[in-house]
Protein backbone atom coordinates (compact mmCIF):
# COMPACT_ATOMS: atom_id res chain seq x y z
CA UNK A 1 0.00 0.00 0.00
CA UNK A 2 1.75 3.31 -0.80
CA UNK A 3 0.59 5.94 1.73
CA UNK A 4 0.98 8.75 0.00
CA UNK A 5 -1.09 8.04 -2.73
CA UNK A 6 -3.98 6.98 -0.29
CA UNK A 7 -3.33 10.63 1.76
CA UNK A 8 -3.83 12.38 -1.69
CA UNK A 9 -6.97 10.41 -2.55
CA UNK A 10 -8.42 11.00 0.89
CA UNK A 11 -7.49 15.14 -0.23
CA UNK A 12 -8.77 14.82 -3.49
CA UNK A 13 -12.14 13.40 -2.35
CA UNK A 14 -12.16 15.74 0.25
CA UNK A 15 -12.12 18.71 -2.66
CA UNK A 16 -13.91 17.22 -4.72
CA UNK A 17 -17.03 16.49 -1.94
CA UNK A 18 -16.21 18.88 0.55
CA UNK A 19 -20.26 18.79 2.35
CA UNK A 20 -19.78 14.79 2.81
CA UNK A 21 -16.53 14.61 3.95
CA UNK A 22 -14.70 16.03 7.33
CA UNK A 23 -11.48 15.75 8.48
CA UNK A 24 -12.85 12.88 10.32
CA UNK A 25 -12.05 11.17 7.15
CA UNK A 26 -8.38 11.18 7.47
CA UNK A 27 -8.58 8.36 10.41
CA UNK A 28 -12.10 6.57 9.31
CA UNK A 29 -10.53 5.40 5.96
CA UNK A 30 -6.50 4.70 7.48
CA UNK A 31 -8.67 2.95 10.77
CA UNK A 32 -11.16 1.23 8.21
CA UNK A 33 -7.92 -0.20 6.43
CA UNK A 34 -6.11 -1.11 9.62
CA UNK A 35 -8.82 -2.80 10.79
CA UNK A 36 -9.23 -5.29 7.48
CA UNK A 37 -5.60 -5.79 6.97
CA UNK A 38 -5.60 -7.16 10.65
CA UNK A 39 -8.46 -9.01 10.55
CA UNK A 40 -7.99 -10.77 7.34
CA UNK A 41 -4.43 -11.62 8.58
CA UNK A 42 -5.73 -12.82 12.07
CA UNK A 43 -8.26 -15.08 10.19
CA UNK A 44 -5.33 -16.51 7.94
CA UNK A 45 -3.83 -17.60 11.09
CA UNK A 46 -6.30 -19.23 12.68
CA UNK A 47 -7.43 -20.99 9.99
CA UNK A 48 -4.26 -22.06 8.50
CA UNK A 49 -2.59 -22.64 11.82
CA UNK A 50 -5.32 -23.45 14.32
CA UNK A 51 -8.21 -25.01 11.86
CA UNK A 52 -10.82 -22.49 13.50
CA UNK A 53 -12.39 -19.22 11.88
CA UNK A 54 -13.20 -16.13 13.68
CA UNK A 55 -16.27 -16.44 14.83
CA UNK A 56 -14.98 -19.56 16.55
CA UNK A 57 -12.20 -18.08 17.73
CA UNK A 58 -14.41 -14.63 19.17
CA UNK A 59 -16.94 -17.18 21.09
CA UNK A 60 -13.41 -18.78 22.83
CA UNK A 61 -12.26 -15.26 23.97
CA UNK A 62 -15.78 -14.64 25.14
CA UNK A 63 -16.07 -17.33 27.17
CA UNK A 64 -12.26 -17.05 28.82
CA UNK A 65 -12.76 -13.24 29.29
CA UNK A 66 -16.18 -12.78 30.05
CA UNK A 67 -17.55 -16.39 31.69
CA UNK A 68 -16.17 -15.43 34.87
CA UNK A 69 -13.66 -18.11 37.44
CA UNK A 70 -15.43 -21.13 35.46
CA UNK A 71 -15.42 -19.67 31.99
CA UNK A 72 -19.25 -20.28 31.44
CA UNK A 73 -21.88 -18.17 29.27
CA UNK A 74 -25.66 -18.71 28.00
CA UNK A 75 -25.79 -18.75 24.79
CA UNK A 76 -27.87 -15.71 25.03
CA UNK A 77 -25.19 -13.88 27.10
CA UNK A 78 -22.39 -14.96 24.01
CA UNK A 79 -25.13 -13.57 21.93
CA UNK A 80 -24.59 -10.16 23.57
CA UNK A 81 -21.58 -9.85 23.29
CA UNK A 82 -20.87 -11.20 19.73
CA UNK A 83 -22.78 -10.10 16.73
CA UNK A 84 -24.70 -13.66 16.02
CA UNK A 85 -28.50 -14.75 14.92
CA UNK A 86 -29.34 -17.68 17.34
CA UNK A 87 -28.90 -19.96 14.12
CA UNK A 88 -25.58 -18.85 13.68
CA UNK A 89 -23.99 -19.15 17.19
CA UNK A 90 -26.12 -22.33 17.52
CA UNK A 91 -23.94 -23.24 14.66
CA UNK A 92 -20.38 -22.07 16.52
CA UNK A 93 -21.26 -23.95 19.46
CA UNK A 94 -21.98 -27.06 17.83
CA UNK A 95 -18.11 -26.86 16.11
CA UNK A 96 -16.24 -25.99 19.25
CA UNK A 97 -18.29 -28.75 20.88
CA UNK A 98 -17.30 -31.12 18.20
CA UNK A 99 -13.40 -29.79 18.81
CA UNK A 100 -13.67 -30.27 22.18
CA UNK A 101 -12.81 -26.69 22.76
CA UNK A 102 -16.44 -26.19 24.65
CA UNK A 103 -19.03 -28.64 26.41
CA UNK A 104 -22.31 -27.96 27.01
CA UNK A 105 -23.31 -28.13 30.85
CA UNK A 106 -26.62 -28.31 32.69
CA UNK A 107 -27.80 -24.56 34.11
CA UNK A 108 -28.65 -25.13 37.51
CA UNK A 109 -30.82 -21.98 37.45
CA UNK A 110 -33.04 -23.17 34.12
CA UNK A 111 -32.73 -26.84 33.65
CA UNK A 112 -34.38 -25.86 30.10
CA UNK A 113 -31.32 -24.40 28.81
CA UNK A 114 -27.63 -25.56 29.08
CA UNK A 115 -24.44 -23.30 29.30
CA UNK A 116 -21.40 -23.11 27.49
CA UNK A 117 -17.73 -23.52 29.08
CA UNK A 118 -14.40 -23.40 27.38
CA UNK A 119 -12.58 -26.93 28.40
CA UNK A 120 -9.06 -27.39 29.60
CA UNK A 121 -8.37 -27.86 25.51
CA UNK A 122 -9.70 -24.54 24.48
CA UNK A 123 -7.83 -22.83 27.31
CA UNK A 124 -4.91 -24.37 25.97
CA UNK A 125 -5.75 -23.73 22.26
CA UNK A 126 -6.22 -19.90 23.46
CA UNK A 127 -2.91 -19.50 24.91
CA UNK A 128 -0.92 -20.12 22.33
CA UNK A 129 -3.05 -18.50 19.47
CA UNK A 130 -3.66 -15.37 21.90
CA UNK A 131 0.60 -15.20 21.79
CA UNK A 132 0.56 -15.78 18.20
CA UNK A 133 -2.03 -12.85 17.47
CA UNK A 134 -0.42 -9.90 19.82
CA UNK A 135 2.98 -10.66 18.28
CA UNK A 136 1.11 -10.40 14.57
CA UNK A 137 -0.72 -7.43 15.42
CA UNK A 138 2.62 -5.82 17.57
CA UNK A 139 4.08 -5.67 13.85
CA UNK A 140 1.92 -3.08 13.06
CA UNK A 141 2.82 -0.80 15.64
CA UNK A 142 6.56 -1.50 15.36
CA UNK A 143 6.98 1.85 14.70
CA UNK A 144 5.72 3.30 17.72
CA UNK A 145 7.61 4.83 20.33
CA UNK A 146 6.16 3.36 23.86
CA UNK A 147 4.83 7.01 24.46
CA UNK A 148 2.80 7.07 21.23
CA UNK A 149 1.43 3.57 21.75
CA UNK A 150 -0.01 4.48 25.24
CA UNK A 151 -1.72 7.73 23.44
CA UNK A 152 -2.91 4.93 20.59
CA UNK A 153 -4.76 2.83 23.55
CA UNK A 154 -6.20 5.50 25.16
CA UNK A 155 -7.45 7.32 21.97
CA UNK A 156 -9.01 4.00 21.21
CA UNK A 157 -10.53 3.28 24.81
CA UNK A 158 -11.78 6.92 24.24
CA UNK A 159 -13.41 6.37 21.69
CA UNK A 160 -14.75 2.99 22.78
CA UNK A 161 -16.55 4.99 25.47
CA UNK A 162 -18.31 7.43 23.39
CA UNK A 163 -19.95 4.51 21.52
CA UNK A 164 -21.36 3.27 25.01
Amino acid sequence: MNIQKLKEGIALHKTNSPKTYDEDINITVPLLLLNRKMLDGISNILVKKYSIVSAEFDVLVSLLIGGKDDFTLSPTELYDRLIFSSSGMSKVIKRLNDKEYIVRIDNPEDKRSKLVKLTIKGRELLDVALKDLVKYECEYFKNFTKDEKNTFSKLLFKSLQGME
